[in-house]
């Protein structure tokens, strides 16, 4: 079994806590484009399909949080969980609207 250099073990966690960033601020903007886009007839199936694809990114960028979380320490540490707790909290939001809409 290869056992990785201590270098990059040490930058582990800030690679991917710096990771968890940039792909968050990429989901709220591509998030807000899209609920930004009109839609009628035929291309309502893109929209539903790109925030369905926008689901599938929510969901593996939360898995990177929740590992940096767990690898990371210090005041660090403490700015990452705002971060979940904001990601969590926003895709929260979109799944209640999401069904209220779905049911009404």
């Amino acid at each position: 079994m290869a056992i990785l250099p201590p270098r990059l073990l040490q930058l582990a966690p800030r690679l991917l806590a710096a990771t968890h960033a940039i792909g968050a601020l990429a989901l709220a903007l591509s998030g807000i484009r899209l609920w930004r886009t009109y839609c009628e007839n035929f291309g309502c199936i893109g929209v539903g399909i790109a925030w369905f694809a926008w689901a599938i990114g929510y969901a593996l960028l939360l898995l990177v949080g929740v590992i940096a979380l767990r690898l990371q320490k210090g005041r660090a540490r403490a700015l990452l969980r705002t971060g979940l707790v904001a990601e969590v909290a926003a895709g929260a939001l979109l799944l209640g609207y999401w069904a209220v809409q779905a049911a009404g």
